[in-house]
């Protein structure tokens, strides 16, 4: 059994959306353990909402979370969600690959960048056109 502390979430449609922003906020920064994560979300409140919602969507999010964490009622037929250390990790690095992935095919959309499929790769390359 792991050491891992497990968290009791009973919002998890306000837990997505922190979280998103978290990631979202910290996109590009160097080191993610240097900085506190409240700053991550206090400084995405300048920025424009929207972009967040077109790159990154809660619908998007909530499937990845839940291939980590499954919700569990309670005796009382209240919805809770467990979380431990380990699959909030495992949710954040998959919330940032899923925005990754989305910009890089928003730039292919918008015809910035160019990319195939690179069989002895196996996965997709990419370059700047021209």
């Amino acid at each position: 059994m792991s050491d891992d502390m497990v968290y009791v979430i009973s919002d998890i449609d306000q837990f997505v959306d922190e979280t998103r922003k978290i990631v979202f906020g910290a996109f590009g920064k160097p080191d993610l353990n240097e900085n506190n994560s409240e700053d991550f979300i206090e400084e995405l409140a300048d920025i424009d909402k929207q972009e967040l919602d077109a790159t990154l969507t809660h619908a998007e999010c909530m499937a990845i979370l839940h291939t980590h964490i499954k919700p569990r009622k309670t005796k009382k037929g209240k919805i809770k969600y467990l979380i431990s250390d380990e699959a909030f990790s495992m949710i954040i690095e998959d919330f940032n690959a899923r925005l990754v992935s989305n910009l890089l095919s928003q730039l292919v959309k918008d015809g910035i960048v160019e990319s195939s499929y690179d069989e002895e790769a196996n996965d997709f390359i990419f370059w700047v056109k021209d």
